[in-house]
């Protein structure tokens, strides 16, 4: 941590309730990776507490169970711990969690995770999509500014599938069997960035200028300036809301018109393909829990270390 961020963190302690204190001195003092993780666990708990299933925060004390503190709800009368109702309830092995965090946060595959941790393959695949849950829905409520938006089409993966359906099996990669790029072969995922890096990201279902404009409409902001390629889809998008576009045509060699491009849309793309590259394809069904992970990753940074990644993965 950088010796600003201490200092701030240490100026906010007074701010903290008695539940809270005792809840950091508690993962403080914590041994071992089991006890990490369970002081991590009831310190994110005690930042805002309230009931797993009705979200009420007027609970009592019920004993302990497995290692974590449990809560008997007042509003509708059922008990509960801290994971309840997070991603992470009911997974075991928690003394390997904080492992298999590094894991997640140093990108490696399934099966090196699965080695590293000393777990099954099959429980290395329910962590990771487990721990991920949170991230691929954890998107930005708006973009604003210079607004960039293109697309980028990945073939279509039945990777880890025991039967396909609708075409034969292919090898590795592979290619299409249809020039230049549909939905029918290929997943189109939208990207749309703004210059403080906000990035929001969707699996289309198709190209058309109504499903675009769905995902574009709730999250641009209305004095934003768009910056798209030539895709007639934007256009009608801007012409519906009144948004400014500028629309960079390759073809004509118009690629930047003064400080507008999408070249920063562009290299989060290339930074995704080349990320992605290393899992030697991704299931087109798991493909939101990656664009999760990656934007993770992009929005973090050096602040991605396991201890955050966990506390992600409970949010």
């Amino acid at each position: 941590m950088k010796a600003q961020d201490f200092r701030a963190l240490v100026e906010q302690l007074g701010d903290l309730t008695r539940v809270q204190r005792e809840a950091l001195v508690e993962a403080l003092s914590a041994k071992g990776s089991s006890a990490e993780v369970v002081a991590l666990i009831e310190t994110r708990f005690a930042a805002q507490p309230a009931c797993g299933h009705c979200g009420k925060s007027e609970f009592r004390p019920w004993g302990v169970a497995s290692g974590l503190k449990r809560y008997m709800c007042k509003a509708c009368g059922r008990t509960f711990n801290a994971l309840t109702g997070t991603p992470l309830a009911g997974l075991r092995l928690r003394e390997k969690w904080l492992g298999y965090a590094r894991s997640l946060v140093d990108g490696v595959s399934l099966r090196k995770a699965a080695a590293q941790n000393d777990i099954h393959l099959e429980t290395s695949f329910r962590w990771r999509h487990r721990f991920l849950q949170s991230a691929r829905s954890k998107k930005p409520g708006a973009v604003a500014g210079i607004v960039e938006a293109d697309e980028t089409f990945i073939l279509k993966s039945a990777k880890g599938s025991r039967h396909i359906v609708g075409r034969a099996p292919r090898k590795r990669g592979g290619k299409g069997t249809k020039g230049g790029h549909s939905t029918d072969e290929h997943d189109a995922i939208l990207i749309v960035r703004d210059r403080h890096a906000a990035t929001s990201d969707t699996v289309l279902s198709d190209l058309s200028a109504a499903t675009i404009g769905a995902h574009l409409k709730p999250i641009v902001a209305r004095d934003a300036v768009l910056v798209t390629d030539g895709n007639s889809a934007y256009e009608a998008f801007a012409a519906e809301t009144g948004i400014t576009q500028i629309a960079l045509v390759a073809s004509h060699g118009q690629r930047v018109v003064g400080c507008y491009h999408i070249q920063n849309v562009n290299g989060y793309v290339s930074r995704f393909d080349l990320w992605r590259a290393r899992f030697k394809g991704v299931a087109s069904k798991y493909l939101p829990s990656y664009l999760g992970w990656r934007r993770m990753i992009e929005c973090d940074g050096d602040r991605l270390t396991p201890r955050h990644c966990l506390a992600e993965a409970m949010s």
